[in-house]
């Protein structure tokens, strides 16, 4: 997959089947859209391309939701996952407040047309585009006349009779729905973290943690409770329990996020961890003494095998 991160390096093809869209969280619907792509390439011969903006473009122009957005995936992971579908050309268009007003035409012609090229153009039911995302399928099909290409809508993806989207999955994420919010992405959440000092609490307690900082504040982290994870560090996959909340037993005042790798010990400090969330296991909640904690924690490993069979 040859990736651009500037228009001025992409050459133009005219026999190119393109979609476009932020695709954050590359998911089940989204994929529907790619093995179109994909059918579509393979009966006129053409390259498959993706269009896609960083940032976020509702970090750019809504300021209402800014702080409240949160990615299911950042740029470098939705290469990541995009990779694994023999893309031919992905473009990664910057995104700013000039670019924003571009209208739909202007989206279509100026970039779409005269700077990427296609023939055939692959969009999802609800796909809107340009200034005020006042693009859609209308606008498309009237300048499909001009500048002669082929427009295929994607019927929306549902599993369980569910239309799978991104916020849905968020929702999803944000409750916890770790299990759910997988079937939907095809693949099981993922969160980095750098791990970073503690308190070391965890070690006088003979449970040692690594606390980590996410590497993206953007990022979606789920709600607040204990998990079973399998944890990557350099190529090498463990089985673990996290630990997401502010530590009430400890009247603790911010959030952490701590991870326990079982039958795991080192120094980690400074290493990236990719957490992949399988199971949530219980609520957050307020100990009474230490001991209780100490013991609830020993049943969360307990489980935590159980799920992860390790």
């Amino acid at each position: 997959m040859k990736i651009f991160r500037n228009l001025d390096d992409v050459k133009h093809e005219a026999n190119c089947v393109l979609t476009t869209g932020t695709f954050d969280g590359v998911h089940l619907g989204h994929q529907s859209i790619i093995r179109m792509l994909h059918e579509e390439a393979g009966q006129r011969g053409g390259c498959v391309t993706i269009v896609t903006f960083e940032p976020h473009p509702q970090f750019v122009v809504n300021a209402a939701i800014k702080d409240g957005l949160r990615l299911l995936t950042t740029i470098d992971e939705k290469i990541e996952i995009l990779q694994r579908f023999q893309i031919d050309r992905l473009i990664v268009i910057p995104f700013d407040m000039n670019f924003a007003q571009l209208s739909s035409q202007q989206f279509i012609e100026q970039i779409l047309v005269k700077r990427i090229g296609f023939r055939t153009i692959v969009i999802g039911y609800d796909h809107a585009f340009g200034k005020d995302r006042q693009g859609n399928f209308e606008v498309l099909e009237q300048l499909s006349q001009r500048y002669d290409y082929k427009i295929i809508v994607c019927p929306p993806f549902a599993l369980d009779g569910v239309v799978i989207s991104s916020t849905k999955i968020r929702r999803l994420l944000a409750g916890g729905a770790v299990e759910q919010a997988a079937r939907y992405l095809g693949r099981n959440y993922q969160l980095i973290g750098t791990v970073v000092p503690g308190e070391g609490r965890g070690r006088t307690l003979n449970i040692p943690t690594a606390n980590l900082s996410p590497i993206s504040e953007q990022k979606l982290i789920p709600q607040s409770g204990i998990y079973a994870v399998w944890a990557s560090i350099n190529s090498e996959r463990y089985p673990g329990v996290l630990y997401i909340g502010t530590k009430p037993t400890f009247a603790y005042q911010h959030q952490t996020i701590e991870l326990h790798i079982l039958d795991f010990s080192g120094n980690l400090y400074g290493n990236n961890i990719t957490l992949e969330f399988i199971s949530r296991i219980r609520d957050d909640h307020q100990f009474d003494t230490v001991t209780e904690l100490v013991a609830r924690i020993e049943q969360d490993k307990a489980m935590a095998r159980a799920i992860l069979g390790c």
